[in-house]
């Protein structure tokens, strides 16, 4: 019991001095994030990363060779990258990239830094509008302003030096258990269906101050079930492409027809309507 409140004092002491909020929500709802890992570092990583995904792609001659979806990802992106500092005012200086690969892939992400790539086999397999194509591409952003990877990271450092303090204190066997135990108990919490639900509600924000219509981010969920469902029964016991997107998405995002019901509750509870283009 001892060596357990001394590692529970110490992650507390860890965890409040690591403790941030970057964003600023219409909603009003934003909640302090640990932050142990430094932004430098994770943006660093992320672009090396990003500049090795750019080059594959380049060398398969798929970066930015569907020129009519790139010009489209990009007028879309900038208009949520101009808003995006009415969020977190930092990321006006940002360096911000956008880029797209000519691939059947369903997916599209964002980078620490504001790196954006987005997959041609989103567009085409779901048939998005500029609007539900917004929405996609703001819930990537919204990872990357709310440095939702950041905090996952630093999460993982905190288990790990619990782990180190438990070491110092000379426990063998358990080293691991008794670390594990104390963190969570005190900080663990199923954070990614958190983030994926967070990012929806910023990614809505943004679309709606960069003046897209908010009912984008429904329909595309909506879209997103149909697909999820059709991938399913199609593939029945044999995995597939497919079947193993959808096994990665729904393991860790909400379901996308809840996520489509959370986001028409919002857009009405907030009476959230793009005005007239």
């Amino acid at each position: 019991m001892k060596l357990k409140f001394i590692i529970a004092v110490f992650l507390s002491a860890l965890y409040l001095q690591g403790c941030t909020t970057n964003t600023t929500s219409m909603f009003g709802d934003d909640r302090s994030q640990l932050m142990l890992i430094s932004e430098e570092k994770l943006n660093k990583e992320a672009k090396e990363n990003y500049d090795q995904v750019l080059a594959q792609a380049k060398a398969q001659k798929t970066l930015n060779a569907d020129k009519k979806f790139y010009n489209r990802v990009k007028k879309i992106s900038d208009r949520l990258i101009k808003v995006a500092p009415e969020l977190r005012a930092d990321c006006k200086d940002w360096n911000w990239e956008v880029n797209t690969i000519k691939e059947s892939t369903v997916n599209a992400w964002c980078m620490p830094g504001g790196k954006i790539v987005v997959y041609t086999g989103l567009n085409d397999t779901l048939k998005l509008n500029d609007d539900e194509l917004a929405a996609v591409i703001g819930h990537e952003i919204s990872h990357a302003i709310k440095e939702h990877l950041r905090e996952q990271r630093s999460q993982a450092e905190l288990q790990s030096s619990a782990t180190k303090l438990a070491s110092l204190l000379g426990v063998k066997k358990s080293i691991t258990n008794t670390a594990n135990v104390a963190y969570q108990a005190a900080f663990a919490m199923p954070f990614s269906r958190d983030q994926e639900s967070e990012s929806d509600k910023l990614g809505l924000e943004l679309m709606y101050k960069a003046n897209f219509d908010p009912n984008g981010a429904v329909t595309v969920m909506e879209k997103m079930n149909q697909f999820e469902k059709k991938a399913q029964a199609e593939s029945g016991d044999k995995p597939n492409a497919a079947s193993s997107f959808i096994n990665r998405i729904t393991s860790t995002h909400p379901a996308s027809e809840d996520r489509a019901n959370d986001l028409k509750e919002l857009i009405q509870k907030h009476g959230l309507k793009a005005e007239v283009k």
